[in-house]
């Protein structure tokens, strides 16, 4: 454990640094993670052969149609590959990634610090519960108090014996609709905010796009005590026609996250398409104009092979190298991208260093 210290760290895998000494962080990105939860069997039954296959330039066109129907394209578990993919992004200007694998999507914290140090990114790694259907068995018999004790310990001593503390509390799943268990870790996740100061991350109902459960996320929470202007709403970009909604959980305090930067694909078995880069950059443009700016945090929510450089895909440095040029066309300013790349993730996910080693 790091010396206690009251300033203001960003508590990575290689341990605590100076907060102001990170620049540009991802905010929302895997890089070991396995979401086979979201495999559907019955899609992948119907392409045998296009299941069980890598992904290759000659069955892309398929990998970016059925996303959820191969189980590899669902694993990221390569740590060279990963120091390879992030190296590019560190040589764009990249400075730290928040990576918010929760426990039981394959989290990997020593294989963090090992791509962390060779990569040259800070990697801070997080602590809770993904969507119940990703839930470990053991789960449905643990109480609110208990999830925060095994979330709080994670962040002050460490995941298991590594040593290698959490730095945010995420993401945390939410569904539609909404599961016992997931309010439960909701509730949990505001104990372990008070008793740390650790940012909360929330994966939002993304498919539901009609659906506001980022607010009824932050209603959980905030009955629980959190402070909602540490609360992360993700995937807020599945629901761009709805700028209103958008508007109303900045109003409660919570930073509104477009995290999927790069998703130029299908998901053919939920029937659900992303915005796709050109409106996302236009909706940044839409915040900024309504003042909101310091609500704004960005990101890719890289969990799939394909969306990796090596795969076809944009990689890390996407962010950086392809839509910072198309926001500055739309009248974004260096000042402004500064903000939304830097500032705002270092307010959100900084912790104090003595609030952050106290016991709950």
């Amino acid at each position: 454990m790091s010396e206690t210290s009251t300033a203001a760290v960003l508590r990575t895998v290689e341990g605590d640094v100076p907060a102001d000494s990170v620049g540009i962080t991802l905010a929302h990105e895997h890089v070991q993670c396995d979401s086979s939860v979201w495999l559907n069997a019955a899609s992948a039954s119907r392409y045998p052969e296009l299941s069980r296959a890598r992904p290759a330039l000659e069955n892309l066109w398929w990998m970016r149609q059925f996303p959820n129907s191969n189980a590899d394209i669902l694993r990221l578990d390569d740590p060279d590959l990963a120091v390879q993919e992030l190296a590019v992004l560190a040589e764009a200007g990249g400075g730290a990634l928040i990576d918010v694998t929760p426990i039981g999507l394959g989290r990997d914290v020593a294989a963090l610090r090992t791509i962390a140090e060779r990569s040259r990114v800070r990697i801070v790694s997080g602590t809770g519960f993904y969507v119940a259907g990703a839930h470990p068995e053991w789960m449905k018999r643990s109480s609110e108090a208990e999830l925060a004790e095994l979330m709080t310990r994670e962040i002050v001593h460490g995941v298991g014996d590594t040593g290698i503390r959490c730095g945010v509390i995420g993401e945390l799943g939410v569904s539609e609709p909404l599961h016992d268990r997931e309010r439960r870790v909701l509730r949990a996740a505001a104990r372990v905010q008070r008793a740390t100061g650790a940012a909360i991350s929330i994966h939002t109902a993304a498919h539901a796009i009609d659906v506001d459960s980022a607010l009824t996320a932050a209603d959980i929470l905030q009955d629980a005590g959190a402070d909602l202007s540490r609360v992360v709403m993700g995937h807020l970009d599945t629901s761009l026609h709805r700028p209103e909604y958008h508007e109303a959980v900045a109003a409660r305090g919570c930073m509104v996250e477009y995290d999927l930067f790069g998703h130029e694909f299908f998901e053919s078995e939920n029937g659900f398409q992303s915005f796709g880069d050109t409106e996302t950059c236009r909706a940044v443009a839409r915040m900024v104009t309504a003042g909101l700016i310091d609500h704004l945090l960005l990101s890719h929510d890289i969990c799939y092979k394909i969306q990796l450089q090596a795969y076809g895909g944009y990689g890390y440095a996407h962010l950086l190298r392809n839509i910072v040029p198309r926001l500055e066309l739309l009248g974004i300013g260096a000042e402004q991208l500064r903000r939304i790349l830097v500032e705002n993730p270092r307010r959100i996910f900084a912790m104090s260093g003595e609030r952050a080693d106290a016991e709950a």
